[in-house]
């Protein structure tokens, strides 16, 4: 760090320097990302970010500031700037596993689903069957409403017994739900409801698929207990309003 420090107060431009204080500043912490005092004409000052955007604005061409600038940008809640960078990095470094893995978390939130799940395939193809990577992909498929390749990404899972992560049966349930199996889905959502009790959330999912098994008082009961954890559920009010209705013959 003083060597780095030392060589750019003589040379405020020096593209190699700014990089390799960059990169001693992020092993020392967040805390050292970034410097909101640092001035433009006083690099040696700046925090770790500051001076790898820096160095790129210069030209720099050192392969290493993708992946910190990304795992920054990631650090700060920032995650379209923190995938772009993770892409760089891949594209130099295809098999990097962990990074791989570290983009479909971040096209998840940001909802890019398709990428989500491409991401997490890649990371399967060199670690076939791993159980949080398969999971991680059932929860995209889902969001995907692609129910059956979903209830395929959790066979580690349903094949071999393991148990699966709190939510898991919920889960389970929403793909089975998705893939017009009701009754496994209110199968998978009462074992859910035993591990992890009662949530708005699944209660919601299990007075739907109640509807499509059209057991009326038992989806009134689901939606009634929704309610009850949400009294403003206005999904649940519009429901229970339309099943209550008398029929009209």
């Amino acid at each position: 760090e003083l060597t780095a420090r030392t060589a750019l107060r003589a040379l405020p431009e020096n593209i190699e320097a700014m990089v390799d204080l960059g990169i001693v500043l992020y092993q020392r912490g967040p805390d050292r990302y970034l410097n909101k005092d640092a001035a433009l004409d006083a690099p040696w000052d700046m925090g770790a970010l500051q001076l790898l955007e820096r160095a790129r604005h210069l030209g720099s061409l050192d392969e290493r500031t993708f992946f910190y600038l990304a795992s920054m940008y990631e650090a700060k809640g920032l995650p379209t700037d923190a995938a772009d960078n993770y892409e760089r990095h891949l594209r130099l470094h295809t098999d990097d596993v962990e990074t791989r893995l570290r983009l479909g978390n971040l096209y998840y939130r940001l909802e890019d689903f398709d990428k989500s799940a491409a991401a997490y395939r890649g990371v399967l193809a060199s670690r076939p069957g791993d159980p949080l990577v398969s999971y991680n992909l059932a929860l995209v498929l889902r969001d995907k409403k692609s129910w059956t390749d979903g209830l395929e990404a959790l066979r580690p899972f349903t094949q071999n017994a393991r148990p699966l992560p709190s939510g898991g049966h919920k889960l389970l349930g929403d793909l089975w739900r998705g893939a017009g199996n009701p009754t496994a889905a209110v199968e998978n959502y009462g074992k859910e409801m035993e591990a992890s009790g009662e949530s708005v959330e699944l209660l919601a999912a299990l007075a739907q698929a109640r509807e499509d098994l059209k057991e009326n008082d038992a989806a009134i009961a689901a939606w009634e207990r929704v309610l009850v954890l949400d009294k403003d559920h206005r999904d649940a009010r519009s429901r229970l309003r339309r099943l209550k209705k008398p029929s009209r013959r």
